[in-house]
């Protein structure tokens, strides 16, 4: 074994073992299954275009500002923040009567849901054995659409944080969750699980100084008639790396994704998902565009897979992506895999620069070319926005 497995197994034997013996049980099962694999590396798919050395690196922070958010500003209102420190988690209010939210190693052994991880995903299987706060969330039925906002603020800037959330949405709700990292290297799993005719905004906005990591990996199991609207926004940082598995496990489900890449410097954003159509009649759009400048990089990969018997299903991919500069690299792969008669797809993909002739058009109207520049990439990123 090389060095990455090596550590957090080392990290995993200095935990505290005061849980449940349910839960001590999985984390020896993942530990196991931990020690059989090999560090990411780039023969694995996940991690061809990435830079696997940064997870083991250290970069002093500095001044740099953040990124300017490609999404509409605003100073929306939430229901509830819950923020996620070193040393738990905080709620800026007092939970109303369909909510409850606890601490993710005081779920039930009934509710703990097990999540399938490989050599891909040997990143996100260390965060089953290392994770050591998050939280649960359950949201029961309710009138009102419910807004919730989830904030990680870390003090120690350079040390991995291993969270785990699960949240689970009740028949008929309307919920946004939006998750936001302040500061440090996180290491995060999220677990959605979206009940019968249920609708969940989900905004996953990272915008990362250059100083700061962050690896996810998201999976939304959708019920009969549900609906998930997933935003994200992947903003600079040394690395980026997000998975996002979607499982329709009943039929007339919805899934769309739109999401927006920007990278500069010498950034590194890797944003893949995997949409799984197990049953008939439903329907994923993806709509990502990405754009690289300097001597940064991203890789983009939708792929569907429709399984035997899932008939009438939709599937739409479209991905675009602009370079901005020589030596920036973008890598673009929609795929679907098909084992089904009845099914409407279409995918596509395109890397390329700004279009000159509109950029000419735009300065013959008294437009300076940077701020033409400016135009033309805001209305890239809009097309991403779909909510």
């Amino acid at each position: 074994m090389a060095g990455l497995i090596n550590n957090w197994l080392e990290q995993a034997e200095q935990q505290n073992s005061a849980e449940p013996a349910w839960l001590q049980n999985k984390r020896q099962q993942a530990f196991s299954q931990l020690e059989s694999l090999q560090d990411p590396n780039r023969k694995l798919e996940f991690w061809r275009y990435a830079d696997v050395g940064r997870l083991t690196q250290v970069i002093d922070a500095g001044t740099e500002s953040r990124p300017e958010s490609a999404l509409p500003s605003g100073n929306e209102e939430h229901d509830l923040v819950v923020r996620i420190t070193d040393s738990g988690f905080e709620l800026s209010a007092q939970c109303p009567d369909w909510l409850v939210i606890k601490n993710i190693n005081e779920l039930d052994e009934e509710l703990w849901a097990d999540l399938s991880f490989d050599q891909e995903t040997v990143v996100n299987l260390a965060n089953v054995v290392l994770f050591d706060t998050g939280v649960c969330i359950e949201i029961s039925k309710t009138a009102k659409p419910v807004s919730i906002l989830i904030d990680y603020q870390f003090a120690e800037s350079n040390k991995w944080q291993y969270l785990r959330n699960q949240i689970q949405l009740a028949e008929g709700v309307h919920a946004k969750i939006t998750e936001r990292l302040h500061s440090g290297r996180l290491n995060v799993v999220n677990l959605f699980q979206v009940a019968n005719q249920t609708e969940l905004l989900r905004m996953q906005d990272f915008i990362l100084s250059s100083t700061e990591q962050l690896v996810s990996f998201n999976q939304f199991d959708l019920n009969s008639e549900a609906s998930v609207t997933n935003m994200s926004q992947h903003l600079g940082g040394a690395l980026q790396h997000h998975l996002h598995r979607v499982n329709f496990n009943g039929q007339q489900a919805k899934y769309t994704s739109g999401s927006i890449n920007k990278s500069y410097n010498n950034n590194n954003i890797v944003d893949l998902i995997e949409v799984n159509h197990h049953h008939k009649n439903n329907q994923s759009e993806v709509t990502h565009r990405s754009i690289a400048k300097d001597k940064s990089q991203i890789f983009n990969n939708a792929k569907a897979m429709v399984a035997p018997g899932a008939d009438q299903s939709e599937i739409e991919q479209d991905l675009k992506n602009i370079l901005l500069s020589e030596d920036a690299k973008i890598f673009s792969k929609p795929e679907l895999e098909v084992y089904a008669d009845e099914v409407v797809a279409a995918h596509g993909s395109t890397i390329g620069a700004l279009d000159e002739q509109s950029l000419f058009y735009l300065q013959s109207r008294g437009i300076a070319i940077e701020q033409a520049r400016e135009i033309m990439i805001e209305s890239f990123e809009q097309e991403a926005i779909v909510c």
